[in-house]
């Protein structure tokens, strides 16, 4: 005897319509993917607008430097290069105020040539000042201070005027650059600067008239 029709029908009834679910969930999902990637061709445009405009507002120059770029000057084409990172507008280096007291005087440029020579500065050492021509041009002796005195006061910060300014030490560009403070750029030595206790010596010579 053959089965009955409806039980064969219970059979494949469940199967069809779990194909047909499926079959439609396909559908369904591949014009979902087709219509994502259709808005997402179309936002590609406004990005690009977007982008390139932020790029132009930022103006920040490549990241890439090529060869023969000097890395400590930062205000080159190539900002990125070590130590001072990108090129930043800056404002005016604060003014060193003088004092009138002599007996307050008490640090001599020996002292801030000792400092800035030995250990702790490493301002003449090879691959900073001490070996031709000298990082951003400036070439700094380990054995003349005098020499070394004359070359900081030959060389003009960005602010100007004299790194030492013999004539008006209240523009010495100087503790501005060491301090690493406002029109200073970065702190020098790099990577983050002298201490506090040695700044405050080299403060105490540059308000007493930064005299050799």
């Amino acid at each position: 005897m053959s089965p009955p029709r409806y039980a064969a029908r219970s059979l494949h009834h469940p199967v069809d319509f779990v194909a047909d679910r499926m079959h439609h969930g396909a559908m369904f999902a591949a014009s979902l993917s087709k219509n994502a990637r259709r808005a997402a061709l179309l936002l590609l445009p406004a990005l690009l607008i977007v982008s390139v405009t932020s790029c132009d507002l930022v103006n920040v120059g490549d990241q890439s430097c090529t060869e023969g770029v000097n890395a400590y000057d930062k205000e080159d084409s190539c900002p990125y290069g070590p130590p001072g990172g990108p090129s930043v507008q800056e404002t005016g280096c604060p003014d060193i105020p003088q004092e009138t007291d002599p007996v307050l005087c008490t640090t001599t440029w020996l002292q801030v040539y000792d400092l800035l020579t030995g250990p702790k500065g490493n301002c003449a050492v090879g691959g900073c000042h001490g070996s031709p021509p000298g990082a951003r041009g400036i070439l700094l002796s380990s054995t003349d201070a005098n020499a070394f005195y004359d070359e900081l006061k030959a060389y003009n910060g960005s602010q100007g005027y004299p790194y030492i300014n013999e004539e008006n030490p209240t523009n010495s560009w100087i503790l501005c650059n060491l301090a690493g403070v406002p029109g200073g750029g970065a702190p020098m030595p790099p990577p983050s600067g002298l201490d506090e206790a040695d700044l405050a010596l080299i403060q105490n010579w540059a308000s007493c008239g930064a005299l050799r």
